[in-house]
């Protein structure tokens, strides 16, 4: 009987040393197959890395479309400067560039169209039903010769109007300078030679100056891009200057715009070269959460003092006092469903 329980318990033992020698060999072998798959990791994050600073075109953008939430504050260029509302559209951001070794060529454009139903404006009294179409264009070129990986000597055109009320407001503007790239994802545009054209050209002054601005896009988190776009215009001289921009109408009350037929007589418009300083910001946030399908987040912020003077002028309905016209902040959002391409 002795024998017969040493033998069991040599039995066990033997089995656990069995299995103790094939625990250490799976575990041998999951580290083995772990390191491999860290190296081809690894080694595709290189071959991407590659591939992104890889010389050439890249075409790609973020659109946001469905049903949405919106909001604008002193968001001059709609004709409902201050609302909220819910809606219906599609707001796409797009960039095309090109990257050689000597020089490269970036092109950036935003365009918001949306169907918006219900506002409630700050300008009116009660709760008005509407059906209004607002959008904004925003387009700009970047060319420039590369004097090593960091600098180069840049011109730029940059564009913003709306298409369903073209050039009116509209803002052109041409400069030459230079651009610093610290890194890939980041491009700081110094033109000290600028001209701003803004239009109409009876309700804006267009003043020589200094484009300055910068442009960021990167996947900030995995699956969270955010795209960043910031654009000011310094206009050069502390001078000031006068604008017959509006007609005095027979009552001798109230201005009215220049297609009036009961005219008398005119009125200067004062302003200053600060008056001309203006910038913009926009940003855009988007997820992928199935196939580049996800939510979108863009946010747009604009200081422009002849812009907020034409529509709070548009808007009002006595006297305009220009002297004194407010300059707010002005802002757009809009939530949706996006789509990365």
């Amino acid at each position: 009987m002795k024998n017969f329980i040493l033998t069991i318990l040599l039995g066990f033992v033997g089995l656990a040393a069995v299995n103790a020698q094939t625990m250490d060999e799976l575990k041998a072998m999951q580290a083995e197959k772990q390191a491999a798959a860290d190296a081809l990791v690894a080694e595709a994050a290189d071959l991407q890395k590659q591939i992104d600073e890889f010389p050439g075109w890249k075409i790609g953008g973020v659109g946001i479309a469905g049903f949405d939430l919106n909001g604008n504050d002193n968001w001059f260029a709609l004709n409902l400067p201050n609302s909220k509302s819910t809606g219906y559209g599609v707001s796409l951001g797009a960039f095309a560039n090109l990257d050689r070794d000597n020089y490269f060529w970036r092109n950036l454009g935003n365009l918001t169209l949306k169907q918006v139903n219900t506002t409630l404006d700050a300008t009116v009294d009660t709760l008005t039903e509407v059906s209004n179409i607002t959008d904004a264009l925003d387009i700009s070129s970047l060319f420039g010769y590369k004097l090593n990986d960091k600098w180069a000597i840049s011109a730029e055109g940059k564009y913003i109007s709306t298409l369903l009320n073209f050039n009116n407001p509209g803002q052109l503007t041409l400069s030459a300078g230079a651009t610093w790239t610290p890194i890939n994802n980041l491009v700081v545009v110094i033109h000290p030679l600028g001209y701003q054209f803004n239009f109409p050209g009876d309700s804006f002054v267009s003043s020589v100056g200094a484009k300055i601005g910068a442009t960021y896009a990167a996947e900030i988190i995995p699956g969270v891009s955010w795209s960043s776009n910031l654009s000011m215009f310094v206009p050069y001289g502390d001078g000031s200057g006068t604008l017959n921009q509006f007609e005095l109408a027979d009552d001798n009350t109230i201005f009215t715009p220049k297609f009036t037929t009961n005219i008398i007589g005119s009125a200067d418009v004062a302003y200053s070269s600060a008056d001309l300083f203006n910038w913009t910001w926009i940003n855009s946030f988007s997820t992928s959460l199935f196939k580049g399908i996800g939510v979108g987040f863009n946010i747009g912020l604009r200081s422009d003092k002849q812009v907020a003077n034409q529509a709070q002028y548009n808007s009002s309905r006595g006297l305009f006092d220009f002297a004194n016209a407010d300059n707010p902040l002005q802002m757009y959002y809009t939530l949706g469903l996006s789509y990365n391409f």
